[in-house]
Parts: C-alpha cells; structure tokens; sequence
C-alpha cells in the first residue's frame, strides 16, 4: 500500500546558507567607532573591522565596493601597476608539500572508517 509520502528536497549550499538580518540590539554609533578605531585594519584579519563594516552595511550606512582597485583607478585615470606575469608570488605561507599533506589527512577524515574490526 502505497501512502502519499512529501518527497525530500535536496539540500544544496543555498539552502542552508541564509543571509544574516541586522538585529534589535546592533549598534550602529558602536559600529562607525570600531570602524575609526580599526581603520588601518584589513576586514579580512580584523574581526572587529569585519563586523563593525557588515554591520554598518546591513544598517545601509556603508556601501561595499562594487568595482575593483583596478577599475576605480582607470575612472580617475591614475595608472594601476601591471602585474609581472614572471614576478614570484607575494607574501609567505607553507611549504606545497605541507599543504598536500594537511589535505591527504583531511582526506582521510571524511572517508569512513574501514578499519573498526567488526
């Protein structure tokens, strides 16, 4: 006997990703002093610069930036340096072969276990 069982909708990254709302209690005058206070901060290493900015934001009191350092830079027609393809990259970070091992364990982390002795 069959029962008129809802089918499962998949779940996909949208799905479970919402969009965060600003709430009740958020202060924005909090938010503009972080804001001053941690202006010499990049948003992506200062957590205080992140939230106070994705506040600020949420409030509609800051617009992000919809085009490039590039782009703006051409607007203004002030010349932009050109990246050397030859040029080795930037800052430091770890070894390659570090990197391929942290990924190979986490590898290993989300695969089963097939070693439990049953």
């Amino acid at each position: 006997m069959m029962t008129n069982m809802p089918t499962a909708q998949p779940i996909t990254l949208h799905t479970l990703v919402t969009r965060p709302t600003l709430c009740d209690v958020a202060d924005v005058q909090l938010a503009h002093e972080l804001m001053r206070r941690h202006r010499t901060c990049r948003a992506g290493r200062c957590v205080w610069n992140s939230a106070a900015h994705h506040t600020l934001v949420l409030a509609g009191r800051l617009a992000p930036q919809t085009k490039t350092p590039r782009e703006r830079a051409a607007e203004r027609g002030v010349d932009y340096p050109a990246i050397k393809a030859d040029a080795p990259p930037t800052g430091e970070g770890p070894p390659v072969q570090t990197l391929r091992e942290v990924l190979d364990r986490l590898t290993e982390l989300a695969l089963p276990n097939t070693n439990d002795g049953i």
